[in-house]
């Protein structure tokens, strides 16, 4: 698999994987992707300050005053050397409720209109799926999940909203995520969860790991 590397700026390089395959979220690649940043976490260079995944990426920033551009990516290079030997933690198995629809879904009417689908089939295959935190992004605690099909693509709306309430569960493209906080944003939102997806009084900020396998199911708000 193609790797190539990029100055980002003059304390942080880009490594990126599978050039030239686009925008399609490709699992093998975040999972080579996780691979790396696992064996990066246990290296400790003195000098690497943080590592940002993406779906196909990975950016490291390090102290120019340690480590030069030239320094990182021969590291990288060694750990790629190892990649095909670590193994990735057993993944967090998560169920999360929706409330889906109505107040709480907005976009779940016209989605599946978009999708030429019912309601009721629309909530099925969202809900038949397993999803995977590939990472986190946009807001902190936001996690990007992979697992919505192709086939159901939607892109973002058009005109974004300006507040979206904390708990929103959406689709984007081939991704489903959970607005953590009350933000603007573009996703269409199905549904709401109950969970709080970060708290600052828990030992991990977020409720998800990297990695994690997510599943949603249908919930009535008087449940809770």
């Amino acid at each position: 698999m193609d790797v190539s590397f990029r100055q980002a700026c003059e304390a942080a390089v880009l490594v990126e994987f599978g050039s030239g395959q686009g925008s399609e979220v490709r699992p093998d690649i975040v999972q080579r992707v996780h691979r790396l940043v696992a064996l990066l976490d246990r290296s400790t260079v003195p000098g690497i300050e943080e590592i940002t995944p993406s779906y196909s990426n990975l950016l490291i920033e390090f102290d120019p005053l340690q480590l030069s551009p030239e320094n990182v990516e021969e590291h990288v290079r060694f750990c790629l050397e190892q990649i095909g030997q670590i193994e990735l933690p057993i993944p967090q198995q998560m169920e999360v409720p929706v409330f889906y629809g109505g107040e709480y879904g907005p976009d779940l009417h016209s989605s599946a209109d978009l999708l030429k689908m019912s309601v009721s089939q629309l909530v099925q295959a969202h809900c038949d799926q397993t999803y995977s935190v590939a990472f986190f992004g946009f807001l902190p605690g936001f996690a990007y999940l992979q697992g919505w099909p192709a086939k159901w693509s939607l892109s973002r709306l058009s005109t974004p909203r300006t507040k979206v309430v904390a708990g929103s569960v959406a689709i984007a493209g081939v991704q489903t995520g959970i607005y953590p906080t009350e933000s603007p944003g573009g996703w269409r939102i199905l549904g709401r969860t109950p969970l709080k997806v970060i708290d600052t009084a828990r030992t991990n900020f977020s409720l998800f790991s990297i990695g994690a396998q997510i599943r949603f199911y249908p919930s009535n708000p008087s449940a809770w």
